[in-house]
């Protein structure tokens, strides 16, 4: 973590892409805290707007058409052929009609897209280190949101509370797991190429309390995300003999001291704050819970006496039904047309609504998607590209569990995969010794 980055004197246009690109990427917990917790501005799609407007102002380059920069080619085709098929049944194929929220939507979208083939390539560095920054102070005003919400109580779900009339009861608990991934992953990849002892602390425990968030959250898919980066990072990295190094290393004086820290600051916590610990293992054991209830309705099977149905799951199971149906009938080509049916399966729907080109465009830019991001865990070419393949393992889930093909909670983090993710020449550049790089400025 290179403190220096925040100099706004000589890192002026790197940080303003960055927060541009970091309020559009996980903008929403900010959004639902300004606007819901504080008060500021119209509890409605308005005050979204206006934001995603400011972030995207921030990101308007002095070059604007006059230098762009070579995003994933494959991504970039596959990914935009997917959003402009879904334009043209919005236009000519919808029965559900033309709302001014997906028009919205689509503008956003493709600003979006078009102002990130401008950003330059030496912003990675800044960009994680504000989207860190961005999540762990947005983690803070979560904490601040429940504390002085009056109807939240220990053992809730964790979000903020909507203030619009008719919002669902009780935020989106989503977004808040969301938010405690960026921030676990950020730190995570940022600790590793931390020299100083504290700010390593600093990485430590900012990590620990998006951890904390994530469990709080109650979000099934997002414990099950964090399952699968674990089990990416041991399939693609484990070796016996890390094992022998790690415990070699620990034992080193500089490591050794940092352990030590680390025990001393866990065990204030655990004296000062223990109720909150029996209150995180209060929800994990509402987490198992949970999954025997998933796997009751999903199977049939009932592990335990108390496991009944799952809501969200009899849904799921609801849409793998419309799916079938949709299989075997005429509908398997064209799709029923935009928003027909709303599955909670963005794959499955990708096709119930847009037809077997929808699904070829919207599985094939993904499959590519897990192919790149297993590429970088392997290698880690950088922490930028390492946060965004660790992360699509999250959107991965979602696949399955939540959402629709075009939503932007998926497609502001894939825009910015299509432009960072798997680039040949971005992973030249980070791999070329000091002095070449210096050769091919100055040349």
């Amino acid at each position: 973590m290179n403190w220096s980055l925040l100099n706004i004197a000589t890192n002026f246009n790197n940080l303003r892409y960055s927060v541009g690109i970091a309020m559009m990427f996980n903008g929403f917990p900010l959004i639902f805290f300004i606007r819901d917790t504080l008060g500021i501005g119209p509890a409605s799609s308005v005050f979204t707007a206006i934001f995603f407007s400011l972030a995207l102002t921030m990101m308007v380059p002095m070059h604007l058409f006059k230098r762009l920069y070579k995003p994933n080619v494959i991504l970039f085709n596959l990914g935009l052929g997917f959003l402009l098929l879904t334009l043209y049944y919005f236009f000519f194929i919808n029965k559900q009609g033309k709302a001014v929220a997906d028009i919205g939507n689509y503008v956003f979208i493709f600003g979006f897209l078009v102002l990130l083939l401008h950003v330059p390539n030496d912003v990675k560095e800044t960009l994680v280190m504000i989207l860190f920054l961005m999540s762990l102070f947005t983690n803070i005003t979560l904490v601040y949101s429940i504390l002085t919400d009056p109807n939240w109580t220990p053992g809730m779900r964790a979000a903020v509370n909507f203030a619009n009339e008719g919002a669902q009861p009780g935020g989106n608990p989503h977004i808040t797991a969301r938010n405690g991934i960026i921030c676990m992953l950020t730190g995570m990849v940022m600790l590793n190429r931390t020299p100083g002892i504290i700010t390593k602390l600093f990485l430590f425990f900012s990590v620990l309390f998006g951890l904390g968030v994530i469990v709080i959250s109650l979000a099934k898919s997002s414990y099950l995300a964090v399952g699968l980066m674990i089990g990416a990072y041991f399939v693609l990295h484990f070796k016996i003999s890390n094992v022998f190094t790690a415990i070699g290393s620990a034992f080193k004086l500089r490591n050794m001291a940092f352990i030590i820290l680390i025990l001393i600051g866990l065990r204030y916590f655990l004296i000062r704050y223990g109720n909150i610990l029996d209150m995180l293992l209060g929800y994990w054991d509402m987490f198992q819970n949970r999954i025997m209830d998933v796997i009751f309705t999903s199977t049939g099977v009932r592990i335990t006496d108390t496991a009944d149905t799952d809501a969200s799951a009899m849904g799921r199971v609801g849409g793998f039904a419309e799916f079938t149906e949709t299989f075997f009938s005429w509908d398997v080509f064209l799709g029923r047309g935009f928003k027909s049916d709303y599955l909670d399966i963005p794959l499955l729907e990708s096709w119930v609504s847009h037809g077997i080109f929808g699904f070829v465009f919207f599985a094939g830019f993904n499959f590519f998607l897990f192919i790149y991001a297993m590429r970088e865990i392997k290698r880690y070419t950088n922490p930028l590209t390492t946060f965004l393949a660790y992360f699509f393992l999250s959107l991965m889930v979602l696949l399955f569990t939540g959402g629709r093909p075009f939503d932007i909670a998926f497609w502001f983090p894939y825009l910015v995969m299509i432009r960072f993710l798997g680039i040949k020449y971005l992973d030249n550049i980070s791999r070329r010794p000091v002095a070449a790089q210096l050769t091919t400025v100055t040349s």
